[in-house]
């Protein structure tokens, strides 16, 4: 069976962003912010629907290959958002592989864009990882920040670490 990208943290990731509208508008200061800017922590599960990897280096698991995926984005049990996106294998080594993630975050009020690259041992598989907020539409049109990304046997768990 051919392995998977371990883009299930990728998607949990983007899915942890989708919960950014139900979070309150106006958090308060965090002491110690370097830039002065309220960081809202929020906190996400996501669940597959549909995802296809496609062959399209070398014949078998290989650089170039990529996993496409949607997935469903929770919070408190209740469904937030949807997280589409792609990751693409960009090193293949015995014991590790190299990936760079794209997605986006879709929920009510705009959505929210993540991309980053990250490194998996095979021998551990998906370890918690962190991605960059890119930017965003709507109400999240000045997004920035990052989100942190642990694989579970049903989805992701996100935490996320947004500045509006």
């Amino acid at each position: 069976m051919r392995r998977r990208l371990g883009l299930a943290a990728v998607v949990a990731l983007v899915i942890a962003l989708a919960s950014v509208t139900l979070a309150s508008a106006s958090s308060p200061k965090p002491k110690g912010s370097d830039d002065g800017d309220a960081v809202q922590v929020i906190r996400l599960t996501t669940v597959p629907v549909q995802q296809a990897e496609l062959d399209l280096g070398e014949e078998g698991f290989s650089q170039g290959d990529q996993e496409v995926f949607t997935d469903n984005v929770f919070r408190d049990g209740k469904k937030v958002g949807q997280l589409t996106g792609f990751a693409q294998i960009t090193f293949v080594a015995e014991d590790r592989i190299s990936v760079q993630l794209v997605t986006t975050l879709t929920l009510p009020r705009g959505s929210i864009t993540l991309q980053g690259a990250f490194t998996e041992e095979l021998a551990v598989g998906p370890t918690p990882t962190s991605i960059a907020i890119t930017g965003g539409t709507g109400a999240y049109r000045t997004a920035h920040g990052q989100a942190r990304v642990e694989v579970t046997e049903t989805g992701s768990n996100l935490t996320l670490r947004l500045i509006l």
